[in-house]
């Protein structure tokens, strides 16, 4: 891989990446806010296919959407060398795009069938891109990562098959949408196992763009893809078995707490709190930067508690609602979002080869997604005892949305900037 990113190279992430934001900014997102805007404002109630969809937009629409498009240039890095573009990218990309019209355009029209189509279009989609992933990470070296990341896609995969199954059924039964407890099966299966594992993956080897001194031990990087497996699996069975109470929702929140378990545990193993001492920095790192990567870390460790918390009341029997799906926005909206953020801010200007346009937006970024994240989980407090604070709550979703749009903000004018050809990846100005 030379200095310079090829004249051309960039065009493979900047589709997906400005269909990905485009459809959390527009409507993922601010379908999240609608939701909290009922629960705690009195709007109008959000039906049951708006809140799936708003799952799916951020699961499938958003976190995965960008994972094509980002994929072939860190390959380059991993591999040394660049990755051959096979043409499954158009693809990929079409079959994502087309979906997503399909399942907004059928969710608007209150009509199964455009959104079980697109069900099916997403799982052929990372179906091809599995595919591709599993040939482009050649060197011997790489086979751990490559077998990681190729079971991380067919999660997605399987995730959207299962989908297309459930959705299949209730057009025969003449329902609008599959039960709640199944389509949570097929979002633990896509965030848990799909988008989750792709992070870590990624990070094993890009975790030194964030924190000075990163270093995953070897068995804690193997255990990756069977710990995410396994709370996959115990997740679903609780979700979808027929069990006594309480046995069915102990077994869901253990499974998640499982996955996030892991992140947690990879996180802090690979020093993500620990202070570096004698490290060289990394040209280009910055300190906002590291600032967000260090907040998705915290939120992944708050999480864990939240959902211990969560697995340990319900197997008393104490409903847990609440709790549990605090500390899944806690994963999805702290260390998700976080992570992306962090990323898209170093990645940009590596990829466009010009400065980040608006680097202070960076700050603004973390300070509304740590806001975002305090006033998501304030949920907690508005239910245990602090009532006060539960107009609160909404304002997450506005600020969350603020994050999303600096990093949108610093792409659309970077992709707009002349491109200097010249400038190599350790000389970009923060």
């Amino acid at each position: 891989m030379s200095a310079a990113e090829p004249a051309g190279a960039a065009l493979v992430y900047r589709p997906f990446a400005l269909l990905a934001f485009a459809t959390t900014l527009t409507i993922g997102t601010p379908v999240g806010g609608w939701m909290l805007a009922w629960l705690y404002w009195g709007a109008p109630a959000a039906p049951v296919a708006w809140v799936l969809l708003h799952a799916n937009l951020q699961i499938f629409g958003f976190f995965a959407t960008l994972i094509p498009g980002v994929a072939p240039h860190l390959f380059d890095r991993f591999t040394g060398h660049p990755v051959p573009r096979r043409p499954v990218t158009p693809w990929v990309l079409g079959l994502l795009a087309a979906a997503l019209g399909l399942r907004i355009s059928g969710t608007w029209a209150a009509a199964p069938a455009p959104v079980l189509a697109a069900s099916l279009l997403q799982a052929a989609a990372f179906l091809l891109f599995a595919s591709w992933v599993r040939r482009a990470l050649d060197p011997p070296e790489l086979s751990f990562l490559r077998l990681h990341l190729t079971a991380s896609t067919g999660w997605l995969a399987l995730a959207c098959v299962l989908e297309t199954i459930l959705r299949w059924r209730a057009l025969e039964l003449d329902l609008a949408s599959p039960p709640l407890a199944t389509m949570r099966a097929v979002h633990a299966m896509g965030i848990f196992g799909g988008v989750l594992g792709w992070v870590l993956g990624i990070l094993l080897r890009a975790g030194p763009m964030f924190v000075p001194g990163w270093s995953v031990p070897r068995r804690a990087a193997r255990a990756i893809p069977w710990a995410l497996a396994l709370g996959v699996l115990v997740t679903v069975a609780g979700e979808v078995g027929e069990w006594r109470e309480p046995t069915g929702p102990a077994l869901a929140r253990l499974g998640e707490l499982l996955a996030l378990g892991t992140v947690a545990a990879i996180a802090i193993s690979g020093g993500v709190f620990r202070r570096a001492r004698g490290v060289l920095p990394m040209v280009s790192r910055s300190a906002e930067e590291s600032r967000i990567f260090r907040l998705a870390a915290a939120s992944a460790v708050g999480a864990v508690v939240g959902l211990a918390v969560a697995a340990a009341l319900a197997a008393l029997g104490v409903q847990t609602h609440l709790i549990a799906d605090a500390a899944r926005h806690l994963l999805a909206v702290g260390f998700l979002t976080s992570v992306v953020v962090a990323m898209a801010f170093r990645l940009v200007p590596v990829l466009e080869l010009v400065a980040l346009p608006w680097p202070r937006l960076r700050r603004v970024a973390f300070w509304a997604l740590l806001a975002g994240v305090a006033l998501r989980t304030a949920e907690l407090g508005a239910a245990y005892g602090a009532p006060a604070m539960a107009p609160l709550v909404p304002l997450s979703g506005m600020l969350v949305w603020v994050a999303l749009a600096c990093v949108a903000a610093n792409l659309a004018r970077a992709l707009s900037a002349p491109r200097s050809e010249g400038m190599s990846r350790g000389g970009l100005k923060a």
